[in-house]
């Protein structure tokens, strides 16, 4: 209860810049088709996964689960959300102590390094709510800050599974909805393919 109140009161408070419009194509990805008459083979896909070691526990759950997911690695461009403490160090030492405060106050803080100066990176997050969350501790520290943001391209992970009929696929969907992590979509297979053939791999399991 206590998280949900503090993301809700990071995003009442935070005031980013203008968002980057991002391609059509990448906006659709994120919605369902609607079945309509549901004639066809359609597709049970998970949302965008950044982290590997998620990626990889979601995997092994669905497997556990008795399921079979497709794996679809490829790389897309998502925002980041980058916190830095502003000052920059000449001597390595004064930025090791100075990212040593920061950790003693709570925060994932680590050492960056260019053209041989030092700086304390505070947070590189891809998601607006923790991005949020994390200013709001920042401005209750009272401790300056810089934020920045900027799209990058990344290694990215959805699971799939054969296609399927449409009532098979609604009931493969339930079962992934109820995990409570996946947040799957369903989608017709032509439109599948149009948006992730080239991820699929070469002998999918299954098929």
């Amino acid at each position: 209860m206590l998280l949900c109140l503090l993301l809700w009161a990071g995003w009442m408070v935070w005031q980013p810049p203008e968002p980057v419009s991002l391609p059509a194509q990448m906006a659709r990805q994120a919605l369902p088709d609607r079945p309509g008459d549901a004639p066809g083979q359609w597709r049970v896909v998970s949302r965008r996964m950044i982290v590997p070691k998620a990626a990889k526990a979601l995997e092994e759950n669905l497997i556990e689960r008795g399921l079979t997911p497709i794996s679809l690695a490829h790389h897309e461009v998502v925002e980041l959300h980058a916190f830095d403490d502003p000052r920059t160090f000449d001597v390595r030492e004064d930025a090791v102590k100075a990212r040593e405060a920061w950790k003693k106050s709570g925060f994932e803080a680590e050492l960056i390094s260019s053209d041989g100066k030092f700086g304390i990176a505070l947070g590189r997050l891809y998601m607006v709510a923790y991005a949020q969350a994390l200013q709001r501790r920042l401005e209750q520290e009272k401790q300056p800050y810089t934020y920045h943001r900027r799209q990058v391209n990344i290694p990215t992970w959805r699971f799939t599974f054969v296609p399927a009929t449409y009532a098979e696929a609604k009931l493969l969907w339930s079962k992934v909805q109820a995990m409570g992590m996946a947040d799957p979509v369903l989608m017709r297979e032509p439109r599948f393919r149009s948006l992730f053939g080239e991820a699929l791999p070469l002998s999918p399991a299954g098929s």
